[in-house]
């Protein structure tokens, strides 16, 4: 496959200046390589291409880019690849292409990626790549009864469920609900199973109209005592043309609000959980209207008229007990003393954290001298960079990576951090 890029990248000088060579020599010796598609991973799509040559080699950036366009094409040490959508990334960006490499609306999973491993790919001059086109529209969702209006989805409104595991190989993660002890909760509170979909909110000012008369549930972050809004961690009952807000939580950022029956929404590799950065699954906005599968589904919880989750059972999210870590697969490169300050050290959670990845403030961590291939990595890992600030990856960050992990958040606890605010302290404790 040939892909034409415009070379304009903001890292081309500098990969120019590491090299020794000129701009132009840089863009000539990129083109002129035949480059094996060795996997996809780190985002859906997303190729790591082999065969680059060794004068072109560079490290990948100290600190992470917070945002990388779609179609950047990319040096992260000895690999060239092209980021398939708009995601945080360290590697150095020489070029743009206008090539889509990840399509959520295809037939099949293998539909949804433009290259797969093995393919063969050439950049070749030109000013722009031809976008392929979809094979076909986006699914809908199923034509249930009108059970819920957007007013406003606040600081962020999404469909999820229990998420999409499977497809790593495709570059795309689980996703799935930040919290899903909480989600499960919600979905528990009116006899729902646990992967039933339910609506997920990020911190406050949601605002949704009441369509029918039924029954919600809520689970997750805390609203204020006395506040006129949705009440938290209970069962309620909601009559058409009713008002549900979401104010400022006291404890925690995401919550969760579940109907009997579960929410429609269109799927996308079996699941309707939203990755906004990958375009699969419902983004809510104003004007939106949430449906049930079947007529009769918004009706009251079976065992009873009203419910609450027993206070001894609710998370405490404002004072969480440590969280528990595995050894990562880098931790025995890293020195005794860095293993250590992990748990020694009362680390901040940053402003700078979503669904992808959590970065932590505390003291700087000194990684291992090493430039390592990209490798697996799971939710929770605790990665590295060369700037020694960890970063914790989320239910939607990367596959794929190239920072040592010193470590892994228990999975059991990776919830539970989701829901610590910036600007709170936490610490870690070893497992074994």
């Amino acid at each position: 496959m040939e892909i034409p890029p415009e070379y304009h990248g903001p890292d081309l000088e500098s990969v120019a200046g590491h090299a020794g060579l000129t701009v132009a020599e840089v863009i000539e010796r990129h083109q002129a390589p035949a480059y094996r598609v060795q996997c996809l991973g780190f985002a859906p799509g997303f190729p790591y291409l082999h065969g680059l040559d060794p004068r072109l080699h560079t490290p990948r950036r100290s600190t992470p880019r917070t945002r990388v366009p779609a179609g950047s094409v990319a040096i992260g040490g000895s690999h060239t690849g092209i980021y398939s959508i708009a995601s945080p990334g360290g590697w150095n960006l020489i070029g743009q292409t206008d090539a889509v490499l990840f399509r959520p609306d295809a037939e099949t999973p293998d539909d949804a990626v433009l290259l797969r491993p093995g393919d063969w790919v050439r950049f070749v001059p030109g000013s722009a790549g031809r976008r392929p086109t979809s094979a076909r529209g986006p699914q809908r969702a199923s034509e249930g009864p009108a059970l819920l209006r957007v007013m406003s989805p606040g600081n962020g409104l999404t469909l999820q469920d229990l998420g999409r595991p499977g497809y790593a190989r495709l570059g795309v993660p689980p996703g799935g609900a930040m919290d899903p002890q909480a989600a499960a909760w919600a979905n528990r509170l009116v006899d729902n199973p646990p992967e039933f979909p339910v609506l997920e909110l990020c911190l406050q000012g949601q605002r949704l109209e009441v369509l029918r008369d039924g029954w919600l549930a809520r689970a997750g972050a805390t609203a204020g005592a006395g506040t006129a809004e949705a009440p938290s961690w209970s069962a309620f009952r909601v009559r058409r043309g009713d008002v549900v807000s979401f104010g400022v939580s006291r404890e925690g950022v995401w919550s969760y609000l579940a109907v009997p029956g579960g929410f429609d929404g269109p799927r996308c590799l079996g699941s309707v959980s939203a990755n906004p950065r990958a375009g699969m699954g419902r983004t809510l906005a104003a004007g939106d209207v949430l449906t049930g599968p079947a007529p009769d589904a918004f009706q009251p919880p079976a065992s009873t008229s009203s419910r609450r989750v027993r206070w001894d059972e609710i998370p405490r999210y404002h004072e969480p007990a440590p969280f528990a870590v595995w050894r990562g697969p880098q931790w025995s490169q890293f020195s005794e003393s860095e293993q250590a300050r992990l748990f020694a050290a009362v680390w901040t959670i940053s402003p700078q954290c979503d669904r992808v990845g959590c970065r932590l403030d505390g003291p700087r961590l000194q990684p291992p001298g090493l430039e390592m291939e990209s490798e697996p990595v799971l939710p929770g890992s605790i990665q590295v960079p060369p700037g020694g600030q960890p970063i914790v990856t989320q239910v939607d960050g990367p596959t794929l990576g190239g920072y040592p992990k010193l470590g892994v958040v228990d999975p059991q606890d990776l919830g539970r951090l989701a829901q610590c605010r910036p600007g709170q302290a936490i610490r870690f404790v070893p497992v074994g």
